[in-house]
């Protein structure tokens, strides 16, 4: 009796342990994601390509790159060309954020601005984006970004 009171004891000691593991994680990749963000809001090429791995991919939403992007090199040559365009910073505020963890992969993603609830009854057109991550270290580096952009033109009738 005493030696299974010692490990439901000990659970339940450990348990909060076991559990905050997932958060400080999701916040590693999540900080990892905010970089990528603010980086690309003041067009810091070399910032922006510290959150990718070695050999990540990308894929553009359009533009001058729609085939797949592989490795750092690709991926610097695609956001320098997007940030010699702009004339200044930009501001990006992403919308129902997730993050799904997966050991030391998380996946993330995000609305490039708030969706109005169902049924959309209007066209509409929104920004997506995926960010899959991999923990290498104490560091989550981006190893995919997928960015799409999306036009909604609801039923008629």
């Amino acid at each position: 009796m005493r030696l299974l009171l010692a490990v439901l004891l000990s659970g339940l000691l450990l348990a909060p342990t076991l559990h905050a593991q997932p958060a400080a994680d999701e916040g590693g990749a999540l900080a990892t994601v905010r970089t990528f963000i603010r980086a690309n809001e003041t067009a810091n090429l070399d910032l922006m390509v510290s959150t990718f791995a070695e050999e990540a991919t990308l894929f553009m939403p359009g533009g001058d790159a729609p085939y797949r992007l592989t490795g750092k090199p690709q991926i610097r040559e695609a956001f320098a060309a997007i940030f010699g365009r702009r004339s200044g910073p930009i501001t990006i505020t992403p919308a129902a954020v997730t993050a799904q963890m997966f050991g030391d992969m998380a996946i993330v993603t995000a609305h490039l601005r708030d969706v109005p609830p169902a049924p959309i009854k209007e066209p509409l057109s929104f920004a997506r984006r995926t960010f899959v991550l991999h923990r290498e270290g104490d560091r989550w580096l981006i190893v995919h970004h997928h960015a799409s952009n999306f036009q909604w033109n609801p039923p008629a009738g």
